[in-house]
């Protein structure tokens, strides 16, 4: 497949060694982990397909104008195409599969610190991390998003940076796909509830009946909700989230595959292999010589 133009992965503080070796002047930027902006069609950075799933240490927004892309938030996948946007928050896994070579629009991630002094929820995004706009809202949207670009220019323009930041994130949950989308039926808020419980305890808890505690109804009545939201049971999704972390993992090649196993909750590395290849079709081996191969 051919190398699509995008921006590197961020992972801890890798981007700015990944900047350093493209654009001296954008490396040099002090801000550039706690905020930064591309534009998708820019032709400066290139990016081997597919992304494997990676763990976000930064809120990401992905808002496409032209094209399409195929990204992920957790184990959902999203086909994003004009004037539509994948946001993935800080600690969210996340991968994308396909980009087109026509793809235009924006990219752009920022710290958990960045807007510490707003009161913005960015839990809201494990739930509702698609959303598609209208033209109206669109062109909002594009007019921050241009100016933060331009603004960012500078070091010295983070605090005007920070205030159009707010308002876009702000015109985002007020558009109307992100609006009727806020009153749930019952059983799909239980469901919703319980992936953002998975996102932060998969690797400590991998019991439905534990997450049902959490959201105080009955394991039965938690497979109810799952089941009739996303037509498969709570431990389907907990084995799902548990195949997804050890992909994560597996990228790590200083890690073993017992170390793995121990990370994600499995004591006996004999059935974590008999898991991992009923799920992927690979043992976790072939499955890391695969990523190798890829590389």
């Amino acid at each position: 497949m051919k190398k699509i133009k995008n921006i590197p992965t961020l992972k801890d503080d890798g981007f700015k060694t990944i900047m350093l070796y493209y654009d001296r002047e954008e490396y040099n930027k002090k801000n550039i982990n706690d905020f930064y902006i591309h534009g998708l069609s820019d032709k400066t950075y290139e990016l081997r397909m597919p992304l494997p799933p990676h763990r976000q240490s930064n809120h990401s927004i992905l808002l496409v104008t032209k094209g399409s892309l195929i990204a992920s938030s957790g184990f959902d996948n999203y086909t994003v195409e004009q004037n539509a946007i994948i946001v993935v928050p800080a600690g969210q896994i996340t991968s994308l599969s396909f980009m087109s070579d026509d793809i235009e629009g924006f990219y752009l991630h920022f710290s958990t610190n960045y807007l510490s002094q707003t009161d913005l929820d960015f839990a809201d995004w494990l739930a509702k991390p698609f959303i598609k706009f209208e033209e109206t809202e669109i062109e909002h949207l594009l007019t921050l998003l241009k100016r933060m670009q331009k603004l960012n220019e500078s070091d010295t323009n983070e605090s005007i940076i920070k205030s159009y930041l707010t308002a876009f994130l702000s015109e985002m949950k007020q558009s109307n796909d992100f609006q009727t989308r806020v009153n749930f039926p019952a059983h799909e808020r239980i469901t919703l509830e319980f992936k953002k419980l998975l996102n932060y305890n998969i690797t400590k808890h991998s019991s439905a009946s534990f997450y049902a505690e959490k959201l105080n109804v009955t394991t039965n009545h938690l497979n109810k909700s799952v089941k009739s939201t996303l037509g498969k049971s709570a431990s389907s999704l907990i084995d799902e989230m548990l195949i997804l972390e050890a992909k994560v993992l597996m990228q790590k090649s200083n890690m073993a595959i017992s170390e793995i196993a121990s990370e994600i909750g499995f004591e006996d590395i004999s059935y974590f292999g008999r898991f991992f290849k009923k799920h992927t079709g690979s043992t976790p081996t072939e499955y890391r010589k695969l990523i190798e191969l890829s590389e």
